[in-house]
């Protein structure tokens, strides 16, 4: 087994035991709440950076301990026409065949926070993807969900949940640098600085 299989599997375990969500994605009839355990931190890699836009992302795991899974990102347009928005990637989380708003429906997302709720934000949903801008109406709302430690997701009758996890923090920040063209890690308002200087915006 290699170091990194055998880190992503203790981070796994320590997820696990330490965690009421689960750390991987399950497959899912969408009956239940389905859980994967993510980092609290962003990270910016070179495959993820291009010339009028940079992306910061959070990762699980599989629940083989095989592969990296790019749950969400926070995407920065260069331009400022253009809004900033949270990007959630269902394709491991969201059974196929689940009951789902099909291609380009604008849809709400509502949220528990911490336990807290419920938020209700208006999205897009782009197949496997789903969208949420931080607009000048939206940004508050949307930077409490950036800040949760615990983002639970209701979509009609999907069910989703994504944990933070400290254990899991660590062990992620030795396994990403082996396995990404890793550029930089961020905290949520580190990366929400770093956007605005990108994009030349003062502090909002």
């Amino acid at each position: 087994m290699t170091r990194t299989a055998i880190l992503l599997a203790a981070a796994l375990t320590c997820s696990i035991v330490g965690s009421s969500a689960i750390a991987q994605a399950q497959p899912a009839p969408q009956t239940g709440e389905v859980a994967a355990t993510v980092t609290t931190f962003w990270i910016t890699t070179k495959a993820h950076t291009k010339p009028d836009e940079k992306s910061y992302v959070r990762y699980s795991v599989n629940k083989d301990v095989t592969r990296l899974i790019q749950q969400m990102s926070f995407v920065c347009p260069k331009s400022r026409r253009t809004f900033t928005h949270l990007d959630f990637f269902l394709k491991d989380m969201i059974a196929q065949g689940a009951p789902y708003p099909s291609l380009h429906d604008k849809i709400d997302g509502q949220f528990s926070l911490d336990g807290q709720g419920p938020l209700t934000l208006p999205a897009v949903s782009l197949g496997i993807e789903l969208y949420f801008d931080r607009s000048p109406v939206t940004y508050k709302q949307l930077d409490q969900v950036l800040n949760a430690k615990l983002i639970q997701l209701r979509l009609g009758q999907a069910k989703l949940a994504y944990n933070t996890d400290g254990e899991f923090d660590e062990l992620m920040r030795e396994i990403l640098p082996e396995n990404t063209s890793l550029t930089g890690f961020f905290t949520t308002e580190a990366m929400l600085a770093d956007c605005r200087k990108y994009r030349g915006e003062s502090a909002r």
